[in-house]
């Protein structure tokens, strides 16, 4: 199987999960765990080629942070799993900051300092060295057997 049909493949298992929390009120907790790793995971990917991982948090808050870190372990990409621990530390300060009304102010309040290594863990990630979409490909669907059709 070619990396891009890995890709398209584990694409269709993400965007049904992601899909399926988004038509649901109860949000996150719609999903089992699995689901919200297989979710986090892609919306992590899709946000990070995007705009970086600031974007990925700032979009979907700590709940998609939480469970992007436990299917980076699970998976074993520990390198990404450091980087976005790193950067999540840029700003971790901030969490109960009164000037802060939504997510998106975050980086209003974020010195040169936090922005530059915020931007240096971004480019870590974009190299893909991890090849996140290969392994949560292999962990998800060898070791748990999950199948498209199932959602």
């Amino acid at each position: 199987m070619s990396e891009q049909d890995i890709q398209d493949i584990w694409y269709d298992y993400a965007v049904a999960f992601v899909e399926k929390k988004n038509k649901s009120e109860q949000g996150w907790a719609a999903l089992s765990e699995t689901e919200q790793e297989i979710a986090a995971l892609w919306l992590l990917e899709a946000d990070v080629y995007n705009g970086g991982f600031i974007q990925f948090f700032c979009n979907w808050g700590e709940e998609a942070y939480v469970c992007v870190c436990r299917a980076l372990q699970t998976i074993g990409a520990n390198e990404v799993l450091d980087n976005v621990k790193k950067q999540y530390a840029c700003f971790e300060h901030l969490e109960n900051d009164p000037r802060l009304n939504a997510l998106w102010d975050i980086p209003k309040y974020l010195d040169e300092e936090q922005v530059e290594r915020l931007d240096e863990l971004d480019q870590l990630l974009w190299n893909n060295e991890d090849e996140v979409s290969y392994k949560a490909y292999t962990y998800y669907h060898d070791q748990l057997g999950i199948q498209i059709s199932a959602v």
